[in-house]
């Protein structure tokens, strides 16, 4: 990555509220999981081992940045559901499949879609013009 893409990534993070880090922590565990089912079609392990680790190291900071107020319950089965897709992460890697990683994909695509909803709401309660430009309904994430 060039000098002004660390910058600018860099920028990103330190200026993003809450809601916007958490989204790009989510969009960089699918992007991992992607590039380790493109490896695992490609049998080259050692490049889906690293992708699965990058993405489960993202899984994790969803995991402890789950805050049990104000509703406890929610957060409980929000951590049951990151953990099974830390445990899917995992078998995929020791099973070498494919499949467990597009099945832990479902889940991370599943919850990115909630996540823009949530955004979406939370725009219209209190709007920030940052994330209007950065986040137009056209580009929604950098990703890819």
């Amino acid at each position: 990555m060039s000098i002004v893409a660390n910058a600018y990534l860099e920028a990103q993070v330190l200026t993003a509220a809450p809601e916007r880090l958490h989204l790009m922590v989510t969009d960089a565990a699918i992007r991992f999981a992607r590039q380790a089912v493109a490896a695992l079609d490609k049998e080259n392990v050692e490049a889906a081992f690293q992708a699965l680790n990058r993405s489960r190291d993202c899984v994790n900071e969803i995991l402890t940045g789950i805050a049990t107020e104000p509703n406890p319950e929610l957060a409980n089965q929000l951590r049951g559901l990151f953990i099974f897709v830390q445990q899917t992460l995992s078998r995929a890697d020791l099973e070498r499949s494919p499949q467990l990683v597009r099945d832990a994909l479902l889940i991370l695509e599943t919850h990115r879609t909630t996540w823009l909803a949530l955004i979406d709401k939370l725009q219209a309660i209190s709007p920030d013009r940052s994330t209007v430009e950065e986040f137009g309904v056209s580009q929604r994430s950098w990703s890819g």
